[in-house]
């Protein structure tokens, strides 16, 4: 009988929907929890037949969706972003390179909205590794609260039940995470350390859709909205500054910046930044539900920042040449 403890996930980037990507391109992605699986409704008839009954059951619009969460790393969190958001602009230095990642302003296809990849999912002495194509990123969030790691989860929809492999060899992920006494906050240009927790959640308002074919899987996956990006979290109310900004419901630049403690080249670091050039209150109340510190659970939004052409950009320093 298989343990989680033991089970091992990767994924790879396809060229196009409806072909498995190779493994010899798997990323291998340590997870805190996983939970991609086929999902086979059952289609009920309807029809009125003299029982109280349900009706006769056939096959319905199947998928393969799910969620990874996983204590960030700078290998993972490149591949999470390319997931949701496509290629970066990359700078290359001698050892390090700079990875800039900002929202799609084109879909990756006419059918999906990112590129869609290969999940292969280890069951460790549970047999043969279950292999997951067409999946395709919609959601994903970034989680740093204080006394933790930097947390990233992302959601997957439209994908597809491929033919299982007997093995995936992977090279394990290198083991340097995001503490959150690595973090500097800057709100309006200015640094702040009354921020005691931050979640920043970037979702594409997508899903999978289904034709008339002779086949019952997602035939793309498109979006029914606009993105949204939020931004939640924790603030002492040191005095009525941000308190006032919300009030008059103006913008003004979030940066976050963590940066790792091992020297990945001289006087370089693994860097994760997430910069909102215009961030917005949606909710900042100031209430007293206990005897304790005023602390302020406020909402925020990223909105549309022409000067930068773009409403949120995540800049990732690490060791990885290309995604």
């Amino acid at each position: 009988m298989p343990y989680g403890q033991d089970a091992k996930l990767a994924i790879a980037f396809q060229n196009s929907r409806g072909t498995a990507a190779s493994t010899s391109s798997l990323y291998s992605i340590p997870f805190l929890s996983e939970s991609l699986t086929p999902q086979y409704p059952e289609l009920l008839s309807q029809n009125m037949e003299g029982r109280f009954d349900e009706g006769e059951a056939y096959s319905g619009a199947r998928q393969v969706a799910g969620t990874i969460v996983t204590e960030a790393q700078p290998i993972t969190v490149g591949v999470i972003l390319k997931a949701l958001l496509g290629d970066p602009t990359s700078v290359t230095s001698t050892s390090h390179y700079t990875h800039t990642f900002t929202p799609r302003t084109s879909d990756f296809s006419p059918d999906e909205i990112n590129n869609p990849v290969t999940a292969h999912k280890n069951l460790a002495d549970g047999g043969q590794v279950p292999v997951y194509r067409d999946l395709v990123a919609t959601r994903a969030e970034f989680n740093l609260r204080n006394g933790e790691f930097l947390t990233a989860g992302i959601d997957f929809l439209g994908g597809v039940v491929g033919t299982k492999v007997n093995s995936i060899a992977l090279t394990a992920a290198v083991g340097k995470k995001w503490t959150w006494d690595v973090t500097s906050v800057e709100l309006g240009g200015a640094a702040t350390t009354d921020i005691d927790a931050l979640t920043v959640t970037i979702d594409e308002q997508a899903s999978p859709r289904w034709t008339l074919q002779t086949s019952k899987d997602p035939d793309r996956v498109k979006r029914d909205g606009r993105r949204q990006i939020r931004v939640n979290g924790t603030i002492k109310f040191t005095d009525q500054t941000e308190y006032d900004i919300f009030l008059a419901e103006t913008t003004q630049e979030l940066k976050v910046t963590m940066t790792g403690n091992v020297e990945i080249q001289s006087g370089y670091f693994d860097v994760f930044q997430i910069d909102i050039p215009s961030f917005k209150y949606l909710a900042y109340p100031v209430a007293f539900p206990d005897p304790a510190e005023l602390v302020v659970s406020f909402e925020g939004k990223a909105e549309y920042h022409t000067g930068s052409a773009s409403s949120v950009a995540f800049v990732l320093v690490n060791t990885q040449a290309t995604f």
